[in-house]
């Protein structure tokens, strides 16, 4: 699914101050390219973020960022699952600070995420998070982009395709189209 920029800017504009969060963070995601080894993408155990995965994957295939190409790194991994769907969490045990930890959370409490997002940090992995207000993923996150658990589902959704329709080719946009105005709800 290809995603125009006509349909990004207008997320951004509904999103008001969110949607210029959101693509200052898809900025920062896709503005690394000399020294990123992987990015790797993790949920919760409760939910995990096929789609964003997928919209990223193809994103990044299209537009040639093969260093933005995401492993899904899941919490179950089902019998016979093809390979590229069967990454185990356990695979943050082997992540290096040449390669960035995308959290893509819509809940809290969950101290084992907490536990391994530290653990990869301390590796010096860069750590990125998209998140519903966890304010202890915000701590672990060099970076992230917060949204309030006051706004909508909808609203998590969009800043979730925001983000991987704009990293992809936040190298190609900064010049063309970044600094436009974003309405203040």
């Amino acid at each position: 699914m290809e995603t125009s920029t006509r349909a990004t800017r207008r997320w951004v504009k509904d999103l008001g101050e969110l949607g210029a969060d959101s693509l200052r963070f898809a900025r920062a995601l896709g503005g690394r390219r000399e020294s990123s080894d992987g990015l790797l993408v993790v949920g919760t155990a409760e939910y995990e973020p096929w789609h964003f995965v997928a919209h990223f994957a193809e994103e990044a295939t299209r537009t040639g960022r093969i260093d933005l190409r995401p492993t899904w790194v899941r919490w179950n991994v089902p019998p016979g699952a093809p390979p590229h769907l069967a990454v185990s969490v356990d695979r943050l045990s082997e992540a290096t600070r040449h390669q960035t930890l995308l959290v893509v959370s819509s809940c809290s409490n969950s101290p084992e995420l907490l536990e391994r997002v530290s653990d990869v940090k301390k590796r010096g992995a860069r750590i990125m998070s998209v998140h519903r207000g966890d304010d202890e993923l915000s701590d672990l996150s060099h970076e992230m982009v917060a949204v309030s658990r006051q706004r909508p589902d909808h609203d998590f959704d969009l800043t979730q395709h925001i983000v991987s329709d704009v990293a992809p080719t936040a190298e190609d946009r900064a010049r063309t189209w970044w600094p436009w105005r974003v309405a203040k709800r």
